[in-house]
């Protein structure tokens, strides 16, 4: 800067008169605003990097992830007039892309190197095709912390890179099914292919039907090659373990022809595990029962035995609906004394007793019929539960009968029960008419959880069932009403019968 020149600032011709204290600051601050603007030094690059690659092609793999790969050199960036630092970027963007797209790494100030991995050089690369040599571009990108001059660019580096993926592929990328319980049997050239699922292919599927038979799981088209198979012969389909290998022992998979049917079989090679899932409503232990007994209009002739009807909505639902005499019976499961039969849990039980088994031999329990009448009885598989009713009764057994339940306007509360209207014309039908929104219920013969109440003969039945059973206590089933059957509903009970319509409006 130029030494003050206070010339000028005095009164003309007055040496000794001191000079004016304002016009004397305001020469002062001209003088300095003019020097410094004129002495100020600009900043300016006096040497950009100059980048340097260790390969122009480099091949990445798995297996040598660890190993180096790739190692960039730049030589030092120079602006002169700088009063900060400077950092250095890496910029990369695919060959002739003119770095429109261009991804940014950050390296980092006062250093002129930078060495990758395979790994670390696959994860920079991370967007591009695998297994596929791509060109790319590289450059740095140079910027001051003071931002005393724009950013700016080296040399252009080319490079061709192929990458790997970092989702480690599935041993097999095919698997089929064969065996005398598949489709295409033991055809191994033509066996029934498993699906790779779509977003995880360590997972393989097959649907369809499964016959009578066995069967293990190919990797290749050849008896001589490696197959999935379970860790023992025939096992549980429950069981999930699964060895993959060739040779014996030949384990397989087991169908057998009470177990034929539509699946679905899931393998997941992640866990080496199997599921092995049925998909067909569950089937009944038997399709045909029979009572039989002197009770029964057939006595204890397994010829004239008399006939259960298999519920039309659920085939664990038996029923008969006829006269019975005094004396005792049992339930048959086959025209053989020898055969197991559905009794009592102890000999003549009361008629409200609800507990059965399933047994044969001893011990010989009978339900025993001490007034003779008309009966209705209902047998329920999938609870072991039986209800007995007889039907010829001039007495309805309750003047009063409310529905409850979350599907109804009140709820669970006791106290806020909707009662159900009976009809003018028989004592034994109960009818309501409203809305039944998404929610269970049941029919309570009590303001009381204790007591008895009219219920489906299974849990959540559809609502077209007309099966019902009064009992107390478990199983406590109720039906159901989805958020896309609710609505208006007319619903009918009829005690005499246990019958019940439930009949949307």
């Amino acid at each position: 800067m130029k030494a003050l020149n206070f010339n000028g600032i005095y009164a003309p011709g007055s040496k000794n008169i001191k000079p004016s204290w304002p016009a004397l600051m305001m020469a002062l601050l001209c003088l300095f605003t003019f020097s410094c603007k004129k002495d100020a030094i600009t900043a300016k690059v006096t040497s950009t990097p100059v980048l340097t690659a260790s390969s122009n092609a480099v091949v990445l793999t798995r297996d040598n992830a660890a190993k180096p790969a790739l190692t960039l050199n730049w030589s030092a960036a120079n602006v002169q007039g700088m009063q900060g630092s400077v950092t250095y970027f890496l910029q990369w963007d695919i060959k002739g892309n003119s770095f429109a797209n261009a991804a940014t790494i950050k390296l980092g100030k006062d250093t002129l190197t930078k060495a990758y991995t395979q790994e670390a050089l696959n994860d920079m690369f991370i967007t591009l095709p695998v297994a596929t040599a791509t060109a790319v571009e590289m450059r740095l990108v140079t910027a001051t912390s003071d931002g005393s001059v724009s950013p700016f660019n080296s040399n252009v580096v080319a490079l061709t890179i192929t990458t790997y993926s970092k989702t480690i592929p599935p041993p097999y990328s095919q698997l089929w099914m064969v065996g005398d319980a598949t489709p295409k049997g033991w055809d191994i050239g033509n066996a029934t292919p498993m699906v790779q699922d779509g977003n995880d292919p360590y997972l393989f599927t097959y649907t369809g039907v499964l016959v009578a038979g066995e069967f293990k799981i190919a990797t290749v088209k050849d008896f001589g090659g490696a197959f999935y198979r379970p860790l023992a012969n025939h096992p549980a389909l429950t069981e999930t373990a699964v060895q993959v290998g060739s040779g014996d022992p030949d384990n397989k998979w087991q169908i057998s022809a009470a177990q034929a049917g539509n699946y679905k079989i899931t393998l997941n090679l992640h866990t080496n595990t199997i599921s092995i899932v049925s998909t067909d409503p569950p089937k009944a232990p038997f399709s045909q029962l029979w009572l039989l007994g002197d009770a029964t209009p057939g006595g204890w002739s397994l010829d004239a035995a008399t006939p259960l009807t298999v519920d039309a909505n659920d085939s664990f639902i038996f029923t008969w609906t006829g006269p019975l005499t005094v004396g005792d019976f049992k339930i048959a499961t086959a025209k053989d004394f020898n055969a197991p039969f559905y009794r009592p849990t102890t000999n003549a039980p009361d008629m409200s007793a609800t507990s059965v088994q399933l047994n044969a031999g001893d011990p010989d329990n009978k339900w025993h019929i001490a007034t003779a009448s008309t009966y209705k009885i209902t047998l329920n598989l999938h609870t072991s539960t039986i209800s007995i009713v007889n039907t010829v009764v001039t007495t309805p057994p309750y003047t009063a009968l409310w529905i409850i339940g979350d599907a109804t306007p009140g709820g669970w509360s006791l106290d806020a029960v909707t009662p159900m209207v009976k009809s003018a014309t028989d004592p034994f039908v109960f009818s309501w008419t409203g809305p039944l929104v998404a929610g269970e219920f049941k029919i309570a013969t009590a303001k009381d959880f204790g007591a008895k109440f009219y219920r489906p003969v299974a849990d959540h039945p559809a609502l077209s069932a007309t099966t019902v059973q009064l009992s107390a206590g478990d199983p406590d089933n109720k039906w159901i009403v989805t958020a896309s059957t609710a609505g208006n509903y007319k619903i009918t009970l009829n005690m005499k019968d246990l019958s019940v319509a439930i009949v949307k409006q």
